[in-house]
C-alpha cells in the first residue's frame, strides 16, 4: 500500500507524515511526502492520498483530479485550514475532509477508516470466460451488459477487451448488492463510481458511454444512486 502526502508548507507536511508513520508501519504502507506535487512522475501507484488544497504550483483539487483519472479506486482525504473549500471535495469523490487544527485527534482514526474503504474497493468477482477462471477487480468494471444468458463486463481503460461469460444479470446484481453496482435497466448493471451524470433517460459514464435508464423505476434508481454517493463521498471528519 502506498500513501501520498502533499503540502507546500514543509512544517505541515512533516507533521502529517509523522502522525501517519506508526499507523502506516502497522499496515506495511509506504509514505511519499511531497511539497511540490507537480513534480511527481507517476500517480497511479498511490492507494491513499492526504492532500492540502491551497498549494502553490499545483493545487490539491487539480492533483486529486489527476489521481482520480489514473486510479478511480484511490481514497482521497483533503487536509487544510480552510473549511470553505469543503464542497469542492464532492467533485473528486473525496473520502474525508480534515481541518489542520484537529490533526492530532482526527488523522489516525481517519487513516484507519480510509484503509477499510480502500480494502472494500479492492473487491473482485471471479467468472469463467473462454474455459478459464478470470478474476475481475470490481474497480476495473464500468458496467455489465446482459444478452439472454450471456453477460459482458465492459472494463475501464483504453484498448481493454470486454470479458464475456455465462451468467444471469439478476444473479450478478444480487451478488454485487452493496458493492456499488446499480441495475439501471434490465440489461445493464453499472458501477456507480464511474457515473458522471444520472439523467431521466440515461446514465453517462466517465468515458462518455451512455446507457438507458428504466423510465418506470427512474425515481427509485436515482434515489439509490444519490444515497450511495452521499455515503461514499467526502465528509468533514
Amino acid at each position: 500500500m502506498k500513501v501520498l502526502v502533499c503540502d507546500d508548507n514543509q512544517d505541515d507536511l512533516d507533521r502529517v507524515a509523522a502522525l501517519l508513520a506508526e499507523p502506516c508501519r502497522k499496515v506495511r504502507a509506504q509514505i511519499t511526502a511531497a511539497s511540490r506535487p507537480e513534480e511527481l512522475d507517476d500517480l497511479s501507484c498511490f492507494d491513499l492520498a492526504f492532500l492540502d488544497i491551497d498549494m502553490k504550483g499545483m493545487d490539491g483539487l487539480t492533483l486529486a483530479r489527476r489521481l482520480r483519472a489514473v486510479r478511480p479506486d484511490a481514497v482521497i482525504v483533503f487536509v487544510t485550514n480552510f473549511v470553505q473549500y469543503a464542497p469542492e471535495g464532492y467533485e473528486v469523490q473525496a473520502f474525508r475532509y480534515l481541518l489542520k487544527p484537529t490533526l492530532e485527534e482526527k488523522l489516525v482514526p481517519c487513516f484507519d477508516l480510509a484503509v477499510q474503504e480502500l480494502l472494500s474497493r479492492r473487491q473482485s468477482i471471479t467468472v469463467r470466460a473462454g474455459g478459464e477462471m478470470v478474476e475481475l477487480p470490481l474497480r476495473d468494471i464500468l458496467y455489465f451488459q446482459s444478452d439472454q444468458r450471456t453477460a459482458t463486463a465492459h472494463l475501464a481503460g483504453d484498448n481493454r477487451e470486454a470479458c464475456r461469460f455465462y451468467a444471469s444479470i439478476t444473479d450478478l446484481a444480487r451478488q454485487l448488492e452493496g458493492a456499488g453496482f446499480l441495475r439501471v435497466q434490465r440489461s445493464y448493471l453499472v458501477n456507480m463510481a464511474y457515473i458522471r451524470r444520472f439523467q431521466s433517460d440515461a446514465v453517462e459514464l466517465q468515458n462518455g458511454t451512455r446507457l438507458p435508464v428504466s423510465e418506470k423505476y427512474y425515481a427509485q434508481l436515482k434515489q439509490r444512486y444519490l444515497l450511495w454517493k452521499g455515503q461514499t463521498t467526502w465528509r468533514l471528519f
